[in-house]
């Protein structure tokens, strides 16, 4: 199941879409009813009073977009879905469009940062599947992908993998939400930059590479620790 493609919208339709999100994520009520007529008619006014010639066709569009739009939020998209087990995992990323999976630790200080972007991020962009999953319960899926760095963040398109981020390289943990969106839409994962354009020019990335936990287990043995064992105890197990 997919939403309409960035290409295919006319762009203030686009805008439109994204500011309804944003505000349907600001105002966290909890519904997922789309925007009423006078809601629509409002954003299209608003995005672009004078070319009124197009509305006709953009209220046709902007009705089929909402439309998906509650399609995939009925499908659990916009909000992260905490998985239990790879091969439920697996299971969705080959039968969605478009997911993202972020493999974390509970107790690494840099997955908690990850996660609060991350559930920024979900309620925007809808065309999306945000899923979680502990390492510890993805062993062999950790091993598959060659995962040795949390926080781990990988992007699929129809079950092929098109881009990870790992800890918080190329944004820095200092980041703000739009850098890391950012990241992701070059990657190819997300439609376009929508948190980012609303949040302003974004910040100047510092730090690239910068990492988060290191899984050091065989065969569930051992446990994870910190890749920064000499600075900072915050992530390790004792």
């Amino acid at each position: 199941m997919s939403a309409p493609s960035s290409a295919s919208l006319d762009p203030i339709v686009a805008r439109t879409i994204d500011a309804h999100l944003l505000q349907k994520s600001q105002q966290s009520t909890g519904e997922d009813d789309p925007a009423s007529d006078s809601d629509i008619d409002s954003l299209l006014d608003a995005a672009d009073p004078i070319l009124a010639s197009h509305r006709a066709a953009r209220l046709q569009q902007l009705s089929t977009a909402l439309s998906a739009q509650k399609s995939l939020l009925s499908a659990s998209h916009g909000t992260i879905t905490t998985m239990s087990s790879e091969k439920e995992v697996m299971e969705i990323v080959t039968d969605t469009a478009r997911t993202l999976v972020h493999f974390y630790h509970q107790d690494f200080h840099r997955c908690a940062v990850m996660d609060r972007h991350l559930e920024v991020m979900a309620p925007v962009h809808v065309e999306v599947r945000f899923l979680r999953i502990e390492a510890a319960n993805a062993a062999w899926l950790c091993g598959k992908l060659g995962i040795r760095v949390l926080p781990c963040v990988i992007g699929w398109v129809d079950g092929k993998e098109i881009t990870r981020v790992l800890g918080f390289e190329g944004v820095g943990e200092g980041c703000r939400t739009g850098d890391l969106e950012e990241v992701l839409v070059r990657g190819g994962l997300l439609i376009r930059e929508k948190i980012g354009d609303a949040q302003g020019q974004h910040s100047s990335r510092g730090g690239g590479g910068e990492s988060g936990g290191y899984l050091g287990w065989r065969g569930g043995k051992q446990k994870p620790r910190s890749s920064e064992d000499n600075e900072d105890d915050d992530d390790d197990w004792d």
